[in-house]
């Protein structure tokens, strides 16, 4: 499987819903997709990773700069990339917020 996607670009989209499961996208030049390419291609074996602190990618004695928007990148570090998953973690907090809210306690 894999944990991360590295390409030219992201359609918004897809972009959104990858750092929502957690999935970081980086941005790389055709140039370096291409050489990790063939270093995939010469070892498929070959182990891939993603500093998302340091926006690089390292493969065997090689790396390259890769870029993710900072408030993705942000999020990933501090674990906070589901914005969906916390709002249900702080369900109470809201309810008892709404609570003290005039128009929606009337409700």
């Amino acid at each position: 499987g894999f944990r991360a996607v590295i390409a030219q670009s992201f359609a918004e989209i897809f972009f959104g819903n990858c750092a929502t499961l957690g999935m970081p996208c980086v941005a790389a030049t055709a140039e370096d997709i291409e050489r990790l390419a063939a270093a995939i291609g010469a070892n498929p074996d070959l182990e891939v990773t993603i500093d998302v602190e340091k926006n690089r990618v390292f493969f065997g004695d090689e790396n390259f700069t890769v870029h993710i928007p900072d408030s993705a990148r942000d999020g990933f570090l501090a674990g906070q990339w589901d914005p969906i998953g916390e709002l249900l973690e702080g369900e109470a907090a809201i309810a008892e917020t709404a609570g003290k809210l005039p128009y929606f306690a009337a409700r």
